[in-house]
């Protein structure tokens, strides 16, 4: 985790060894102006970082602004559970590829 709630996480930062400047650049090229607009950010096995925007900062999807207008029955929305992974550094179902 190298940003929680829009904070840097400075110490994880410095474990992979990126700037701040750095992590900036690559939240500008993800169309990120803020940090503060970031709930939560990784960097995957592959560099590239992964995001969850702040609710505020979350576009609108069509499915969303048809049940605001009432054109869509009212769904509940699951919850994200990528990033609840790594927070919490545990998959909710347990994964063995053995099982296959």
């Amino acid at each position: 985790m190298i940003i929680e709630n829009g904070q840097i996480v400075q110490k994880n930062l410095r474990s992979i060894r990126m700037t701040v400047d750095q992590l900036e650049i690559r939240l500008r090229q993800n169309g990120i102006a803020n940090i503060s607009d970031v709930k939560t950010a990784t960097i995957e096995p592959n560099g590239q970082v992964g995001y969850e925007l702040m609710r505020h900062a979350k576009p609108v999807t069509v499915g969303e602004l048809e049940r605001i207008l009432g054109l869509k029955p009212e769904t509940t929305m699951e919850q994200s559970i990528l990033f609840q992974e790594v927070s919490t550094n545990h998959h909710p179902t347990p994964i063995d590829p053995n099982l296959q």
